[in-house]
């Protein structure tokens, strides 16, 4: 199985950020955006995990939870990785609330290394992937993607739970099943 721990986003944020992309500045794009149901923020990914792992894998996930209070995040930057010059992963970052997300994937981290899982060597860096490019874009819009706006300061959500995923991989585009969901400790 082929899996990672996420944060799955609200129905009220993929809706705002699915009605972004239908006023993108470019009408047909040489991409795929990926499925408004798709929408999520990485904390770790696990890769292919035998069905024996997944009680200490689920148990892990509680002992995180349990630690981190709930905390809100909010969306609103375009980006790109490598960079917005030459993308091949488009994305809407986090403006608020990418302290807390890290803390909780670092916790998750930890966990996953006492397990034996491979410690992650890039820095974290949450966002929303939209979209994976997979050729080079001409200039013109390479351009045009440098000016796309910020998404609307209400694109906020409550973080009160995480997630264990599942990813299918199939030749029209990942599917994802939730295996498991971990409830955070309540903020006083």
């Amino acid at each position: 199985m082929r899996l990672f721990y996420a944060v799955p986003l609200s129905e009220a944020v993929r809706r705002i950020v699915w009605n972004a992309l239908q006023r993108f500045p470019i009408s047909d794009p040489p991409w795929k955006w990926i499925p408004p149901e798709n929408y999520h923020l990485t904390l770790k990914f696990l890769g292919e995990v035998t069905e024996d792992r997944l009680t200490s894998l689920n148990d892990s996930g509680v002992l995180v939870a349990s630690q981190v209070r709930t905390f809100s995040i909010s969306l609103s930057r375009f980006g790109g990785f490598p960079s917005l010059s030459s993308p091949r992963v488009i994305f809407y970052d986090l403006e608020k609330g990418f302290g807390e997300l890290r803390s909780l994937a670092g916790m998750l981290e930890r966990e996953m290394e006492r397990l034996g899982f491979k410690i992650e060597q890039r820095p974290f860096r949450a966002h929303l992937t939209l979209a994976r490019i997979k050729r080079s874009l001409p200039p013109e819009l390479r351009e045009v993607i440098k000016s796309v706006p910020s998404l609307p300061s209400s694109t906020v959500q409550e973080v009160n739970r995480f997630v264990l995923m599942r990813s299918h991989l199939s030749r029209s585009g990942a599917r994802y099943e939730e295996i498991n969901s971990f409830e955070l400790a309540k903020s006083s």
